[in-house]
């Protein structure tokens, strides 16, 4: 079973359409926008935020329960 893991990125959006395409669900983005960490959790989706200059710090991606 794996827990936890780091996957550092330049295609953040790439990325995340990989996981949730194979079954993973986006749970968390936390991200530095205008000076302050805030989060771009769902329900948004990459259109409400593509164009604003934000510096993800995490993106969380599950499966299962």
């Amino acid at each position: 079973m794996l827990f936890h893991y780091h996957f550092w990125t330049p295609f953040i959006e790439d990325t995340e359409k990989f996981y949730v395409e194979n079954g993973f669900r986006i749970s968390l983005r936390t991200g530095k926008y205008q000076g302050d960490f805030q989060t771009f959790n769902p329900p948004l989706g990459w259109d409400d935020f593509r164009e604003k200059d934000i510096t993800f710090r995490i993106i969380e991606a599950r499966r299962g329960p």
